[in-house]
């Protein structure tokens, strides 16, 4: 009694006024932070647990690596490889690596993990990722897609062990010039899980753990970012909000989330390979059409939109020249350096 519960309707007669029902969970005390957050998933018809037959599935899996899995990868073991993430994540899916080569290049390589090697198509695990579609990201918490035991360990890039990855690799000169490209699976072996924070640090302090490599890194970074907007990319600048919490899970602090370059370091790699993944498949080879590809990319802006944009910036002393993609991507990020620090920068930020 006066417990918080989830109910499933079994039937409602014709000439009875209330519905019958089963009690399937019993969540808890209302109040309670994990109760509360429960009842949140609950509502919005997301799932508490996973089925039995997917947690049999996923516990299965076998942690180690067999011999001849190793001998059809690509070995990056040796090669200096980090992780980046938020202070807070558990999992971490993707990597950057970094190699000096004989000819002065740099070879960088984008590490994301390999899923597909241990969620099998047709398998119970496929089909329960296949009904989630993807992990529900709450305040406190992940509602994730994979058993944790997939998405916290098998297929987490952990700093010194062996993670199986599909791997995006790129010659490239000091000014980050695209030389040779490479795509296939790998192996590789983390040297260290590092935070945004601690990496911001390296970069404005220049010392630190891996020093060099944290330097070079975002120096190539540095140069693909400024050719993308050269050629068009957009600069927004969104707050978000964050929250701190005791060890209750209830919130204590609120604090605004900031993109440094530790965030834009990793952004401009993951875009690399993104960029890099559509053009190897969505470019005709030989007259031969492409094959149909998800693209992740974002429509052109409505006309009327930016008409009612651009005159409402214009009362604030700011001109936008939508004349063509170019000069419109151009004023854009004039407009947003010129307003950094002013009054009117969250507002129109936002706007745009």
């Amino acid at each position: 009694n006066g417990d918080k519960v989830v109910v499933k309707i079994c039937d409602w007669p014709d000439n009875s006024k209330n519905p019958f029902g089963e009690v399937i969970q019993v969540l808890g005390k209302p109040g309670d932070n994990n109760v509360e957050m429960q009842s949140i998933i609950a509502e919005f018809g997301f799932p508490l647990s996973f089925p039995k037959n997917v947690e049999r599935d996923a516990e299965k899996i076998s942690l180690i690596i067999p011999a001849e899995e190793l001998k059809k990868r690509r070995d990056f073991r040796q090669t200096f490889t980090i992780t980046i993430d938020p202070e807070d994540a558990k999992d971490f899916d993707d990597a950057v690596s970094l190699c000096k080569l004989t000819n002065g290049n740099w070879e960088v390589g984008i590490h994301i993990a390999d899923v597909s090697h241990y969620v099998r198509t047709g398998s119970a695990l496929d089909e329960e990722a296949y009904d989630r579609g993807t992990s529900i990201y709450l305040a406190d918490r992940v509602v994730p897609m994979l058993p944790e035991v997939l998405s916290n360990n098998v297929c987490s890039l952990q700093a010194n062990i062996d993670k199986l990855c599909f791997s995006a690799v790129f010659e490239m000169n000091d000014n980050a010039e695209i030389l040779n490209e490479w795509f296939g699976k790998t192996v590789i072996n983390s040297n260290h899980r590092f935070n945004y924070d601690e990496v911001q640090s390296t970069i404005v302090n220049k010392q630190g753990l891996f020093v060099d490599e944290i330097l070079t890194l975002n120096m190539l970074a540095s140069k693909l970012r400024a050719e993308r907007y050269k050629n068009g990319s957009f600069e927004f600048e969104t707050e978000e909000v964050r929250f701190k919490y005791d060890e209750k899970g209830k919130p204590v602090e609120v604090y605004i989330k900031q993109q440094k370059d530790s965030n834009k370091l990793i952004e401009d790699f993951m875009l690399l390979a993104n960029r890099k993944v559509a053009e190897l498949i969505g470019k005709k080879k030989n007259n031969i059409p492409p094959k149909p590809f998800v693209y992740r990319i974002h429509d052109k802006p409505l006309p009327e939109k930016l008409e009612t944009f651009t005159k409402f910036v214009a009362k604030l002393g700011y001109k936008i020249n939508n004349k063509n993609t170019k000069t419109l991507a151009d004023s854009f990020n004039t407009l947003l350096t010129n307003i950094k620090g002013k009054g009117e920068e969250n507002m129109i930020n936002n706007l745009a």
